[in-house]
């Protein structure tokens, strides 16, 4: 009988080691993903969901706008989407809300422009989706 009860508090503990552990890598994976905040003048745009955004200190950034994808600039109405985000954002000064990186290095933010979600504005005008 002693037996069988030391197996269950060895079980426990291993249970609590494992849920200890768990949390510990939750918390490290919630660092990593929180968002981080940019400022700069936008210097080139791709296409209609990705700019370079010149920041601080000269530092370049590629940006693809998040929660929206629109056309490529070989694809029907590509390149009416480029243009209506260059009216929209082009050498304008942007705050850029970001959350992660791309495989391609480029960061995927929010955009802000004139208190504008540049984002939504693709989408409400017709030149990208959600």
């Amino acid at each position: 009988m002693v037996f069988g009860r030391q197996n269950r508090i060895r079980r426990f503990g291993e249970r609590v080691g494992f849920l200890g552990v768990t949390v510990f890598f939750l918390a490290a994976a919630q660092a990593a993903l929180a968002q981080e905040t940019l400022a700069g003048r936008v210097v080139s745009v791709t296409d209609g969901d990705t700019i370079t955004v010149l920041g601080s200190a000269n530092t370049q950034y590629t940006i693809r706008l998040a929660g929206i994808d629109a056309p490529e600039h070989n694809q029907a109405f590509g390149q009416r989407s480029k243009q209506n985000l260059s009216r929209l954002v082009f050498s304008q000064n942007v705050t850029l809300d970001c959350g992660k990186e791309e495989s391609y290095g480029r960061l995927v933010c929010k955009v802000m422009v004139q208190g504008r979600d540049a984002c939504l504005e693709q989408v409400r005008e017709g030149m990208a989706w959600h």
